[in-house]
Formats: structure tokens, C-alpha cells, sequence
């Protein structure tokens, strides 16, 4: 199975979000993320029983909606992490922590012809753990696909982000899903 796990809380009391210049203004840890998600399931373009979308909770302290997914999933279950990133650059989109061959086949196989960079660890400037750290204990071929946010902490302030980011990464995932049959293989091999 291919799992799409995002934090769905954040750190705010409150929250804006306001159009700016082709993109979002706002507190978007993890709004991007979610919204990203939820664009593709949306989109009627997600087919199969090989895909589950994870909303969870906690991620700010005890990564307790991470944990608890984990144990429903085997260890040769692919999850992406789908979240904020501080990483910004001449690309719509990232995938970090992404060490593992298999994965890393995986995804430049999948994602050939879109604007992302591939990171081996997270040199994400604001956070360095995150989901991907519970579900590799499992599940050894997770990685992280980052919505790029600027402008500061997006953990304590208001981060810009493009509008073309957020289509890029919600195109990634349906191509993800689209090409996960191809995934098993490779784990064969």
C-alpha cells in the first residue's frame, strides 16, 4: 500500500490565510500539506485499493496520530509524508529524507519532467523531525514531499506559498499512486 500521511493540527490558536501574489499567505503548518492531499483525492484522479490518505494528529509533540497509522501498516508499505518544508529554491517541491535506492528509484522513475529536488536527510532550515522518523521504523522506504513556505518560522509565524507549488505536489501524488504498481517490483529485485 501507498500511504499519504499529514499532520492535520498545528501550533495556532488561530488562523489567516489570505491570497497574495499567486499564492497563500498564512499559517499553513500543515494546511499546505493538507490542502496539497486533498486536491489530489479530490480530483477523482486517485484509483485503487492500494492508497490510504492519513490525517494526523499531534505531530508538534508526541507524534501520536503517527503512531498509531504505523501500526496498521507492513513493513513493505511505501509512506510519504506530506508537509511544509523551509527549503526554498528554484523547484515547486521537495522530497527529503529520501536515502533509501529503492525509493529513490521510485521516485525519479515517477516523477521525471516535474520541478522537485531530491534530498538524501532534511536540511530543512526550521524543523528536522517529523513523520518520516516513526514510519521508517516500519516502513524503511518513507520519505518526505515538502510544500516549500517563505517568509520565516512556519512553526510560530504566517509563510508565504505559491499556488503553483500546491498544484505541483497534488500532481506528484496522483502520479505516485498512478505508479505505485511499479513500486512492488522493486522491492523484489
Amino acid at each position: 500500500m501507498i500511504v499519504f500521511s499529514c499532520h492535520a493540527d498545528t501550533n495556532f490558536r488561530y488562523h489567516s490565510l489570505a491570497r497574495k501574489n499567486g499564492g497563500y499567505l498564512g499559517f499553513l503548518d500543515n494546511f499546505a500539506g493538507v490542502y496539497a492531499t486533498m486536491r489530489a483525492y479530490f480530483s477523482g484522479q486517485i484509483q485503487g485499493d492500494h492508497v490510504q490518505i492519513a490525517l494526523t494528529e499531534h505531530e508538534e509533540t508526541t507524534f501520536e496520530g503517527a503512531l498509531r497509522v504505523r501500526n496498521t501498516l507492513n513493513s513493505d508499505d511505501l509512506v510519504v509524508v506530506v508537509d511544509v518544508t523551509g527549503i526554498i529554491g528554484d523547484w515547486d517541491f521537495t522530497i527529503e529524507k529520501c536515502n533509501d535506492l529503492i525509493a529513490q528509484t521510485f521516485v525519479t522513475e515517477t516523477l521525471s519532467g516535474f520541478r522537485y529536488r531530491l534530498f538524501e536527510d532534511s536540511p530543512d532550515p526550521i524543523a528536522a523531525e517529523d513523520e518520516v522518523d516513526v514510519y521508517r521504523e516500519k516502513c524503511p522506504h518513507s520519505f518526505f514531499l515538502g510544500v516549500p513556505c517563505s517568509g520565516g518560522d512556519y512553526n510560530k509565524e504566517a509563510v508565504y506559498c505559491k499556488e503553483s507549488s500546491i498544484e505541483a505536489v497534488s500532481q506528484a501524488i496522483i502520479a505516485l499512486v498512478a505508479a505505485y504498481p511499479r513500486y512492488k517490483p522493486l522491492q523484489l529485485k
